[in-house]
């Protein structure tokens, strides 16, 4: 009785042993995953950049067309009160463009500076659908 009992737990200690070890490999192979993911990731940031360079050249010419668009408005030509409106509203449009422009390069330099936010929303949202998959594998959708 006593050497089955012995044979049993070694048993149990062998097949905990084999789990363990089966663990930590699929932990440090998904470690290594995700490392080659963030790297990835940070080379393919690197792309934005001329994008933010070209956003720059872009927002100084906006800038010019509003200043010459703006000098002529001031410069006391007669024009009609329709043109005169036209060109305030074309100043307007300028204006909306060039601060949804500043906004998109915010954005852009936050995510050439902050790559670790587009990685978090890309595990996130990776994991969320392999749960799902896994769920309706398993027939366990959840109630609506």
């Amino acid at each position: 009785m006593a050497k089955t009992l012995k044979d049993l737990l070694l048993a149990l200690l062998n097949a905990t042993l084999i789990l363990l070890a089966l663990c930590l490999f699929l932990g440090w192979k998904l470690a290594q995953s995700v490392q080659d993911i963030r790297e990835g990731f940070a080379e393919n940031l690197q792309v934005v950049a001329p994008l933010r360079e070209e956003a720059q050249g872009i927002r100084g010419e906006l800038a010019g067309l509003r200043s010459d668009l703006t000098s002529i408005r001031d410069q006391g030509i007669a024009i009609s009160p329709t043109t005169q409106a036209k060109l305030d509203t074309a100043l307007d449009r300028l204006n909306e463009i060039e601060t949804r422009l500043s906004e998109t390069q915010t954005r852009l330099a936050g995510l050439v500076e902050n790559p670790e936010e587009l990685i978090d929303y890309a595990v996130t949202t990776a994991a969320e659908a392999a749960a799902e998959k896994v769920q309706a594998v398993r027939g366990c959708t959840p109630s609506a």
